[in-house]
């Protein structure tokens, strides 16, 4: 279970990287939504549960994990003299007398039955999430509760659904409430405001509630308590929340007047300020306001086709990293050394030519003479008695010969008392045969266990070991054809997404140049992890 949480841990972070590295590209090429919608990679990443297979991640942190798992317990504290460990005796740096008590000031040293350096960490790190946790429930509760109870003016908008305030606890406007929905105002917010720049606030945080983006800062957070000692996950709540006003000022502007943006810039530039509630949804904060701005900038619409191709082709390149990194030749070749292990034998050996039929005999002459009788047997001579044998006795390592009636080898042990049949040992030693099982007993197994008389027998079924191999062979194959129907998908939309951007009139050459050039290298990384035969004839 630590093994998984770790591994969960590094690549989810790793997932954090990539999304940081790519959201503004896609931004600029597919919109604020489809940017936005990048950060479910590491949400998904955590909620998936362990799927077979040998994954690389896994392969790299196992030994690491396995040593953290095995290495001694670690003590440390003040500790009592008379219960404390040996190791923590010697280790101890002072010796302190409380009362009738010799205590023990112990720095942390290895001993051998305590917590392990592994679980010592993982409770630090659950202790840690539960209170990052706590806290921000705390002051978001206290948050707003102070809005509320300092708030005058109070309306109903969206049929009743959103509660509006104005209150002098908020410094700017903002969306909070999962189960009640509000929406909060300064209280000079009709002096500051004109009319169009109020309209435009107050549909962005209508915009908020309307995408559950209150839900997903809770998600965000509960992800960000897991990596609370993660800076790269600090620096990636920072980019969500970036993204998710780009993403809502962009569901704003959609279907109105470009002259609007100026009006909607003025109302971001007024309700700056310092701070921020995490679970809350401001109008924007001072530190991203140049990013804000410089989107709005930009007055190229993205058409629903390509923020659709966009969408699409971030869909394809996740189901192909998926189905990458996803079982298929490796459990393939998983399965045949398990029967490689069970049987004994080489599956790669077997596949050799069946030996040719024999010739059929000649056929017997038809004219032969009848054979003469049998003469009567000789009646048996009786048998002679039986020679003396030698009887070989092995005591302590001393071999020494007597002679004896009978011919049975013994081992004595050092003490004389006990020994051991040698030959009822080798009579029990099980032959091993090599056959076809056909469907006697459970067809998964691949091996039998028979007795012929007195002598055990087992049985190597080699119809079974072949039609494993079989299957095996073409789950691998399977395995192989998604990776290059999803490859080729992949491809295709980009292909298709480049053609379409090259037709698009209102681009400048600019514009054009940079969207293709984006292109162009997700396809070339999509060629080069697809280096094989694309042309496979898939049935």
């Amino acid at each position: 279970m630590i093994g998984w949480i770790l591994e969960t841990l590094v690549a989810s972070t790793l997932l954090m990287l990539l999304v940081l590295a790519i959201r503004a590209p896609v931004r600029r090429a597919f919109g604020p939504a489809v940017a936005y919608a990048l950060w479910l990679l590491p949400l998904a990443r955590m909620l998936m549960p362990p799927l077979p297979g040998n994954w690389q991640l896994s392969a790299l942190l196992r030994p690491f994990v396995r040593s953290a798992e095995t290495a001694p317990g670690i003590t440390a504290g003040l500790l009592n003299a008379d219960t404390a460990p040996v190791e923590a005796v010697q280790g101890a740096a002072m010796t302190v007398h409380v009362a009738d008590a010799q205590m023990l000031v112990v720095p942390p040293v290895a001993v051998s039955s305590g917590p392990s350096l592994l679980l010592l960490l993982a409770v630090f790190w659950a202790v840690g999430m539960l209170c990052f946790l706590a806290y921000h429930f705390v002051a978001h509760s206290l948050f707003c509760r102070r809005l509320l109870a300092r708030a005058r003016s109070d309306r109903r908008v969206a049929h009743g659904k959103v509660r509006v305030i104005e209150t002098d606890a908020a410094h700017g406007p903002l969306a909070f409430g999962v189960l009640r929905k509000y929406v909060a105002f300064p209280r000079d917010f009709s002096e500051r405001y004109d009319d169009v720049e109020q309209d435009l606030a107050l549909a962005h945080e209508l915009g908020h509630h309307v995408r559950g983006d209150l839900i997903a800062n809770w998600v965000a957070l509960i992800v960000l308590a897991i990596h609370w000692f993660n800076p790269v996950a600090w620096r990636a709540f920072r980019a969500f929340r970036a993204d998710q006003e780009m993403a809502c000022d962009a569901l704003v502007l959609s279907g109105r007047a470009q002259a609007l943006r100026h009006a909607y810039g003025r109302a971001i530039v007024k309700s700056a300020h310092g701070g921020a509630v995490s679970a809350a949804c401001h109008l924007h904060t001072i530190n991203e306001i140049k990013g804000r701005l410089r989107m709005l900038s930009k007055t190229d619409r993205k058409s629903p086709t390509r923020i659709a191709a966009g969408a699409l082709g971030v869909s394809l390149i996740a189901v192909t990293a998926l189905g990458v990194t996803a079982s298929g030749t490796q459990a393939a070749e998983r399965i045949k050394a398990q029967v490689e292990r069970t049987v004994g034998v080489t599956l790669s050996e077997q596949d050799v030519p069946a030996p040719p039929a024999p010739p059929a005999p000649p056929e017997a002459p038809q004219d032969v003479p009848a054979a003469p009788e049998a003469p009567e047997a000789p009646e048996a001579p009786e048998a002679p008695e039986a020679p003396n044998a030698t009887t070989y006795i092995v005591r302590d390592g001393t071999v020494t010969a007597q002679d004896g009636t009978h011919g049975r080898r013994f081992v004595v042990r050092g003490d004389g008392n006990e020994f051991v049949d040698v030959e009822a040992i080798e009579a029990n030693i099980p032959e091993v045969r090599e056959a076809s099982c056909g469907t006697r007993g459970d067809n998964r197994q691949m091996t039998m266990h028979t007795r012929d008389g007195d002598h055990q027998v087992i049985v190597i079924c080699r119809d079974r070991i072949e039609a494993v191999a079989a299957g095996a062979a073409q789950q691998a194959r399977q395995a192989r054809e998604v990776q290059v129907i999803a490859i080729r998908s992949a491809r295709d939309g980009l292909v298709a997404a480049r053609a379409q951007i090259a037709r698009m009139p209102h681009l400048t050459e600019e514009q054009r140049a940079e969207a293709l050039a984006e292109i162009d290298e997700a396809i070339v990384e999509l060629d080069n992890e697809g280096d094989f035969d694309l042309d496979l004839d898939i049935n």
